[in-house]
């Protein structure tokens, strides 16, 4: 008769590995289409998207404002939270 168990028995752990094929044959056959449709002037997988103008200045204006509206929550968590340490130290006297 078996006793009862509080933990369960641990399982074997299985792996499912399954081995991919590589056919250098394959990629250098397809780097060399890349390589011709780039001579051609057809846009590869590489040139899809495009630089439009004031790009980086509208990625650099944002990140500037992202930058101070997050001080600005730091700065306003602080105060709420100094606030809220005054009044319980205040009418409390915890610390």
């Amino acid at each position: 008769m078996a006793l009862p168990r509080f933990f369960p028995e641990t399982k074997i752990h299985q792996f499912n590995y399954n081995p991919r094929y590589y056919d250098a044959q394959k990629e250098e056959v397809s780097r060399r289409y890349d390589e011709i449709k780039k001579e051609m002037g057809e846009p590869g997988t590489e040139d899809i998207r495009l630089i439009q103008k004031g790009t980086f200045r509208r990625r650099f204006e944002r990140q500037r404002k992202d930058a101070r509206q997050s001080s600005l929550r730091i700065f306003v968590t602080a105060i709420i939270l100094g606030l809220i340490v005054y009044f319980v130290n205040r009418y409390f006297g915890f610390f």
